[in-house]
């Protein structure tokens, strides 16, 4: 059966989408770098004009107060011709007093506009009362002396007077601006060139997967030889490609598994119908007599009980298979389990002229499922039974055995060739096959024995030899 090739879209492909998320976050990254690195180069540079508007207030203050005779309107010339190169805008604010927050008068040159450059009184007022380490600091727009935001200071003098300066930003605004295109361009310049080399990168972190994806994608149901080179790799595709051999493997074991169980169960059931074809031909080929007819229709319902074990295990393994697992939490009695089990058989161990003895029996209690341990114990008991002489002896006993609860079924049997022992779980396997028809076995007991043991974490030891017998031991956890 071939498998259909799935082509996977680009946009839709995993190195796609780490190349994408590669980028993402990159981007992020680059982009918070560069909001940091532009708001450091914007603080210093409005720390810079801070010290020259400081410069600027302190120089233009000095000279009022330390030139005799020069009146305010003087200074502010001088301060706004000395600093000329950072084109200053100097004006003198005097605050009303007695408690009325207002403006008396404002001395400035013609270099601001009549009714240009005031702020609100509330903020001169603050000014007035701030010292050195509150010292005020505001940008704003005042479009009637420059198109760019002013930077201004406010130095509290004696008067109540406040000595106001700005400086148009154009300079600090155009090395923003400039480290604002480099910077993007350099973004996305990086971004362009992490996008290829992560691309180049994903791509070639990936090629091992998709070598894996080609081989397998060569594995079917009709083939599951194939394995997926590894190269002995250590790292996460390594360890990856190991876990799918290992899935491959248990999947050909299954696989072959079912085929042979598909298999032995046509065996199995051919036969019988096989026989019942035969005799039934034979039978209609001429005239017989009655007693004839009774022996033929007693063989075919001979076979037909055959049929109906083997259809009617084939059912439990598959009802037993699919039981719910809280059903095997149930708390039960092993002891009584095994009482009834063994007064169920006891017609047909005398009419096989059998001695069953009993060993010590203790009161125990497990984890399980009633319904199956009578079954397991059943099937064990059967087999002793089918593959006891007359005259033969089948001892049970059930006692704890340190934290385990042990249950032995010992018989005087035939045996089990010690090359068998491995194969009695597997389903439909029969050490004689000459005898199955004879003992009336389909091979499906112990598996069913095993399964059952499985579920309830209990685990079987068998010990036999050709022509002495066989002990049947399972150990169970106590409740």
């Amino acid at each position: 059966m071939a498998i259909r090739s799935m082509r996977i879209k680009r946009f839709q492909s995993l190195s796609f989408k780490l190349t994408v998320w590669y980028i993402v976050i990159l981007g992020v990254i680059v982009a918070m770098a560069g909001i940091f690195l532009y708001q450091g180069f914007k603080d210093s540079l409005i720390q810079e004009l801070d010290n020259v508007l400081l410069e600027i207030a302190d120089e233009t203050s000095e000279t009022y107060s330390r030139t005799r005779g020069v009146a305010w309107e003087e200074a502010i010339r001088r301060a706004e011709s000395r600093f000329l190169t950072h084109r200053p805008f100097i004006q003198l604010v005097a605050l009303a007093e007695g408690g009325e927050h207002r403006v008396e008068s404002i001395t400035h040159t013609d270099r601001i506009p009549e009714g240009a450059f005031r702020l609100h009184t509330r903020l001169y007022y603050n000014a007035d009362k701030s010292d050195l380490d509150s010292l005020v600091f505001v940008t704003v727009e005042e479009s009637r002396i420059s198109t760019f935001p002013l930077r201004v200071f406010l130095l509290p003098v004696r008067g109540p007077n406040v000595l106001q300066v700005g400086i148009a930003m154009d300079s600090t605004m155009r090395d923003l601006n400039r480290l604002l295109i480099v910077m993007v361009l350099a973004g996305v310049g990086l971004l362009l060139f992490a996008s290829l080399g992560g691309s180049f990168i994903i791509n070639r972190a990936l090629h091992p997967v998709k070598s894996v994806v080609k081989t397998a994608q060569k594995i079917t149901a009709d083939d599951l030889s194939l394995r997926i080179e590894a190269k002995h790799r250590k790292d996460e595709v390594g360890a990856l490609v190991a876990t799918l051999n290992e899935m491959i493997a248990r999947l050909e074991k299954s696989v072959n598994k079912i085929r042979q169980f598909s298999g032995d169960v046509s065996h199995e059931l051919r036969t019988p119908l096989t026989i019942i074809r035969g005799e039934v031909e034979v039978l209609l080929r001429k005239d017989r007599e009655a007693s004839e007819y009774i022996s033929t229709l007693g063989s075919v319902l001979e076979e037909s009980h055959h049929m109906e074990k083997i259809i009617d295990d084939l059912l439990f393994l598959s009802r037993i298979e699919a039981l719910d697992r809280a059903k095997l939490s149930q708390s039960v009695h092993l002891d009584e389990i095994l009482t009834t089990v063994v007064e169920s058989r006891e017609s047909v161990i005398r009419k096989q002229g059998l001695k069953c003895e009993a060993g010590e029996i203790a009161e125990i209690r497990i984890k399980g499922n009633g319904d199956l341990l009578e079954r397991l114990i059943g099937n064990v008991l059967d087999n002793a039974i089918r593959y006891t002489p007359s005259g033969g002896c089948i001892t049970y006993s059930l006692i704890k055995a340190g934290e385990s609860a042990q249950l032995e079924i010992i018989d005087t049997g035939i045996g089990i060739p010690e090359v068998s022992l491995p194969q009695i779980f597997d389903r439909f396997y029969v050490v004689d096959k000459s005898r199955s028809k004879e003992t009336g076995g389909s091979g499906l007991g112990l598996s069913i024995v095993k399964w059952i043991a499985d579920s309830h974490a209990a685990r079987i030891e068998v010990r036999s030899q050709e022509g002495e017998g066989t002990t049947v031991r399972i150990l169970f956890k106590p409740a």
